[in-house]
């Protein structure tokens, strides 16, 4: 009995902090109290939790994508440099027919010697780009039960239009269904 008591007070944080439920409705589809509601509100600081629910799926996908752009424009941007000589970067002392000396740098082609630093990917970066797709990969694959509930609650709001009983009929069975699943 206990279990399911914690599944029903799991059931209705959920509802309240994703859903945003007054504790009237939460304890109705739930079949508990208000004041056991108030409770659980209270004792679990949801209100706290739900003010702090900046890290959900979507969120998290977006700066995920937000970085891997960022890590794809810098090695766009990224200034080529070549691995030129360090004597071919000093000046050398030349003297003209008359004895005055100048300072001259060497000349020379950069295209002639090979790119260090490039528009292409390092290990480090290529490391980056592929536990940023990695992580990209497995929130878009995953479903949490938090997505059935979303997907429900969606469902329920384009059918109440529609035939209100139907989506009253088909709340009881959303949440039936997403009660076995915390089980």
């Amino acid at each position: 009995m206990a279990r399911l008591k914690q599944v029903e007070k799991d059931y209705a944080k959920v509802l309240f902090v994703n859903d945003n439920l007054s504790q009237k409705e939460i304890a109705e589809r739930i079949n508990v109290t208000e004041k056991t509601i108030g409770k659980w509100v209270k004792d679990g600081k949801w209100d706290e939790l739900k003010v702090s629910m900046l890290t959900t799926k979507d969120n998290q996908l977006k700066s995920l994508y937000a970085q891997l752009e960022r890590k794809n424009i810098e090695i766009a941007t990224r200034p080529i440099v070549r691995d030129i000589p360090a004597f071919m970067l000093k000046p050398v002392k030349l003297k003209d027919a008359e004895g005055a000396e100048t300072l001259e740098f060497p000349k020379y082609n950069p295209e002639d010697y090979p790119i260090k630093i490039g528009n292409v990917p390092t290990s480090a970066d290529a490391d980056a780009i592929s536990k940023i797709t990695t992580a990209i990969k497995r929130l878009e694959s995953e479903t949490s039960i938090g997505d059935t509930i979303e997907v429900a609650k969606k469902l329920i709001q384009f059918i109440q239009p529609i035939d209100f009983a139907f989506a009253k009929q088909l709340t009881t069975f959303c949440d039936s269904y997403i009660t076995s699943l915390m089980k």
